[in-house]
């Protein structure tokens, strides 16, 4: 069987593949003719959904999947390799079953080459399901889902010391150190304010030299509580289910998936999720409501106050994530638009939490 991401354009990939691929793991089916069509503008991988003619269709033979591949971008081929996002995602999907699949769509094949820096993942197609939007933000039933699924996430490897035997995760005791270090960091916001300052307002500002100043002096390990988290955990990389959906919600793109403290990517989620306007209504709400779930899950010794200061420290994340992925991804006018979004929302969101108290 040939290996579609590594071997063959997926377009181009036939009948006779997922035929063997079917008979591998187990679907009682025969495809006689399918249709490729790539889906949406991924910057680091390209989708592609497969919609299947079959001379034989037995119980459960689907009747689409979707597949991720290497970008067809040079440059995001270089990003993927320098930080490890190819191998990571497929990695995740192998070797954490208490999350793949459970609040993922479920993958049928995954593969990675070290040698070639080549994956492909071939999953469950969620449609009709809809892919959130960050400048448009969310409800907070939306939310609520999302808080779910972060429960779920975090409970499910939560202080478990099996996560630092993983080299090829963030963060951990056998990973490599970041990439992009606090000082590159501080310089891509002297940058970021350079290319859009006449967008930036003196509040904004300040919140991000502040946290631009502190950051050479965070701990390498902070204190509190760390479990497998997704680190990009926001609305673009969610897939919402319809009503009565077996999964009401699927999240992906598991390209920067870490060791790390539970309440960043809920802080994260929240800052930029929610308009600046419902933000503050709901936020405490969303808080308790993900702190209860984690609860119900089986997170014990947790306390919400605790919680609650480890929410307002990590606000500071999103905005570095902002300004960061600004400079370093190609400029189109709605990524402009969603940054400057979403360095807004967060900076309002670490002084509306009075954050800045927590500084180094």
């Amino acid at each position: 069987m040939s290996r579609p991401g590594l071997d063959t354009n997926p377009l181009e990939l036939t009948p006779d593949w997922f035929n063997q691929l079917f008979e591998t793991i187990g679907v009682d089916a025969e495809v006689q003719a399918l249709t490729a069509k790539a889906i949406g503008t991924g910057q680091i991988g390209e989708n592609v959904r497969f919609v299947f003619d079959y001379a034989r269709k037995g119980e459960g033979a689907p009747a689409t999947l979707v597949g991720k591949f290497p970008s067809g971008s040079d440059a995001s081929l270089m990003t993927a390799k320098l930080l490890g996002h190819y191998e990571r995602e497929v990695m995740v999907y192998r070797t954490f079953p208490k999350v793949a699949g459970r609040i993922t769509p479920a993958a049928l094949y995954a593969d990675y080459d070290p040698d070639t820096n080549r994956f492909a993942l071939i999953m469950e197609d969620m449609a009709p399901a809809e892919q959130g939007d960050q400048l448009a933000g969310c409800s907070v039933a939306d939310a609520e889902r999302a808080m779910d699924a972060a429960a779920i996430l975090h409970a499910a490897y939560w202080m478990d010391e099996a996560l630092d035997t993983y080299s090829w995760l963030q963060n951990t005791k056998l990973a490599p150190p970041p990439a992009i270090g606090p000082e590159a960091v501080v310089t891509l916001w002297a940058g970021f304010k350079d290319r859009y300052g006449a967008h930036l307002t003196p509040d904004v500002v300040e919140v991000g030299d502040a946290y631009a100043d502190a950051l050479p002096r965070f701990p390498e390990e902070r204190p509190g509580p760390f479990a497998l988290i997704h680190n990009d955990y926001r609305l673009d990389n969610m897939l919402f289910g319809k009503p009565g959906a077996p999964k009401s919600l699927a999240v992906v793109d598991w390209q920067t998936a870490g060791k790390g403290a539970p309440a960043n990517d809920v802080a994260y989620f929240i800052g930029a999720g929610l308009t600046r306007e419902d933000r503050p209504k709901h936020e405490q709400a969303l808080l308790r409501y993900y702190h209860a779930r984690l609860e119900a899950e089986g997170v014990r010794g947790y306390s919400f106050d605790q919680l609650y200061e480890d929410y307002c420290l990590n606000c500071f994340y999103g905005m570095s994530v902002a300004f960061g992925a600004a400079m370093l991804v190609k400029q189109t006018e709605r990524g402009d638009q969603m940054f400057l979004t979403m360095l807004r929302r967060h900076a309002a969101q670490a002084r509306d939490n009075d954050a800045l108290r927590l500084l180094p």
